[in-house]
């Protein structure tokens, strides 16, 4: 998770995994630091009645699991859950859970469209693209999206574009990186609404909008320069070279260049499911 953990008292041997983010901990140290940086998604996480059950079997911590048992059927708040979960080691000191607390305060004073933007954030955060995605869109066409900030409207955008260019839906994500631009005019979204244009091969809108944006001097010296790296680099990229063996051999037709199994086309449909996955990784 990004930092040394030192546990006291049980390793779990099955870990415990949050559905709403995709992430595992195997100890009730990890628990709590994955509480403590998740402030999002605890109303989702902390309603798994599997939780308590994994710290009474799992961790063996019967009698914290008991009593977490029975706020939960009481329909304890929160904070109440989160004080009683931390008590249980030392991991956290009393100064640092107040604060937690008091976060937790100021994140449930946000308006519910606020709370939403800000869950959304964290699907993307942790790569749970499909859950991230619905999460924006319903964010997007929520009425009360008007109300947060410009400054948060252009990053929701923003974040929908990426998540659309990374599925290879262009067209789209340039639409949603143009209207993250025009929301809070950040460069990176006017770089990426230039790119998703030519990428999708929209060429008569991307010439068209170089021409509308060639004041932003900065933009078009970052475009330019990308473009003239990529293009000069291509020819030495594997998947440069493939795709010109490719066209030798559909050229050629050699026989001895192929299998029986399928051809040439074995290593187009290698190349495309690798420049695939490398996309949607990156």
């Amino acid at each position: 998770m990004g930092r040394l953990i030192f546990c006291i008292g049980n390793k779990a041997k099955e870990p415990y995994y949050f559905q709403s983010t995709g992430m595992k901990v195997y100890t009730m140290e990890e628990l709590c630091y994955y509480l403590y940086h998740n402030i999002e998604t605890l109303e989702e996480d902390l309603s798994e009645r599997q939780l308590v059950q994994w710290i009474r079997e799992e961790l063996g911590i019967e009698e914290r699991a008991d009593f977490l048992q029975q706020l939960m059927d009481h329909n304890a708040s929160i904070k109440d859950i989160i004080v009683s979960i931390f008590c249980t080691t030392d991991y956290y000191t009393e100064d640092e859970i107040n604060n937690l607390i008091a976060e937790i305060d100021v994140y449930f004073e946000l308006l519910p469209i606020e709370r939403k933007k800000r869950h959304a954030d964290a699907f993307l955060r942790y790569g749970k693209t499909r859950e991230a995605m619905l999460e924006y869109q319903n964010l997007l066409d929520d009425k009360d999206f008007v109300i947060i900030p410009a400054e948060e409207q252009a990053k929701a955008f923003h974040n929908m574009a990426v998540l659309l260019a990374k599925n290879g839906m262009f067209k789209n994500a340039a639409k949603y990186f143009l209207n993250a631009y025009q929301k809070g005019a950040m460069k990176e979204s006017l770089c990426q609404y230039l790119y998703s244009l030519k990428i999708g091969g929209m060429e008569e809108e991307f010439n068209a909008e170089i021409v509308r944006y060639s004041d932003e001097t900065e933009v078009m010296h970052i475009i330019e320069n990308q473009f003239y790296f990529l293009e000069e680099n291509r020819e030495y990229s594997p998947e440069y070279i493939n795709v010109l063996r490719l066209i030798e051999l559909k050229d050629k037709d050699d026989d001895t260049e192929t299998d029986e199994d399928g051809g040439f086309w074995w290593l187009f449909e290698e190349t495309v499911d690798r420049l695939k996955k490398e996309y949607r990784d990156a």
